[in-house]
């Protein structure tokens, strides 16, 4: 009975043992699935970074140059360096197919064309290097346009057709008034001309098309269709209207044949978008930001300026309390030391 007895804890504890390391000894195949997931949400995470630090990097070239040359940056080298942050955002990036993110209206930033007939050593002449074009009265007028000249694509989404039907490109011009604005060292004699008699405040080209999305892999592909072309013009003499008002009208007839084309999409989110084209042998990629956020952007830079302000004044108000009250203690103590060097009696005891 001894022997049976010591045989069977032997039998418990080299049970209980194996059950208590199995308990902290976790098996291989799950070890590896653990760690393999692992791996995964950490590569996600990283990539999401490199996007988000590659589209920050794009949008401040791309803000830097349209600050300097408008929507067309003649610059070679700076093209140059647009078109590489373009194309490591969409290496990074995963290619968008949410089609919805499309409607909206999108204002152009920069525009890259490079014509591929022509050999990289054989471009043509960059004017940056002309000095006519970095300084004087064609560096004058150019500043001018850039910022008289606004771009947008709005991107319509038809509910009968349930789907993008319509896209519109929209030229806004507003022109200057006087010579100077074109010409700062115009001669006093004439930089006050008037060269806008009709008094144009604004004015719009409006390039309607229908579209269609013809693709979503591996890039949203829309196609377009020039159906007419609109001018609205908007002026402060008597035959414009203030508001603007359509002065022509143009149909496109057999737009389908001749005033089709098309762009794909190669980058795509809430705020910013990419586009790629090609007309013939030229090449294209445009950069918008959504014109919606743009204004979002604007206002909420004018509240943190105000809270600011608004800070600045709580703060005068405090030293102003402060100095009030530092008065008031200086003139209660001389009132007191006055009535005790006096000892004058009060109307009240006569």
């Amino acid at each position: 009975m001894r022997i049976i007895f010591l045989i069977g804890a032997t039998l418990s504890v080299l049970l209980s043992t194996k059950f208590l390391s199995s308990a902290f000894i976790v098996s291989p195949s799950f070890s590896r699935r653990r760690i393999t997931s692992a791996v995964f949400s950490t590569a996600d995470v990283e990539e999401e970074a490199d996007v988000i630090s590659a589209r920050e990097e794009l949008m401040e070239i791309t803000r830097d140059l349209n600050s300097r040359y408008g929507i067309l940056p003649t610059d070679s080298k700076e093209k140059e360096s647009f078109r590489d942050a373009v194309e490591k955002l969409e290496n990074l990036a995963q290619p968008s197919s949410d089609t919805s993110l499309l409607v909206g209206d999108w204002t152009l930033l920069c525009s890259y064309s490079n014509n591929s007939a022509f050999p990289e050593n054989k471009k043509i002449i960059d004017t940056s290097k002309i000095p006519l074009f970095i300084k004087g009265p064609i560096k004058d007028i150019q500043d001018t346009l850039n910022g008289s000249i606004k771009v947008e694509q709005r991107i319509k989404f038809g509910e009968s057709s349930n789907s993008i039907d319509a896209i519109d490109h929209v030229i806004e011009y507003k022109p200057p008034n006087t010579l100077s604005s074109f010409l700062k060292n115009a001669p006093d004699i004439i930089k006050d001309l008037d060269i806008n008699p009709l008094k144009v405040i604004d004015s719009k080209i409006v390039l309607k098309h229908t579209a269609e999305i013809e693709g979503l892999i591996p890039n949203i592909k829309t196609k377009l269709s020039l159906k007419s072309v609109v001018v609205n013009v908007a002026g402060e003499s008597q035959i414009l209207d203030p508001s603007g008002e359509d002065v022509l009208g143009i149909n496109i007839p057999f737009s389908e044949y001749f005033g089709a084309g098309s762009f794909e999409t190669t980058f795509l989110n809430k705020s910013m978008r990419v586009s790629r084209s090609k007309v013939g042998p030229v090449e294209q990629i445009r950069v918008f930001i959504k014109a919606d956020d743009q204004a979002v952007a604007s206002v909420v830079e004018e509240d943190e300026d105000d809270d600011e302000l608004a800070d600045d004044d709580d703060d005068d108000d405090d030293e102003l309390a402060d100095d009030s009250i530092v008065d008031a203690d200086v003139v209660v103590e001389s009132d007191d030391e006055e009535t005790n060097d006096d000892d004058a009696p009060s109307d009240i005891e006569n």
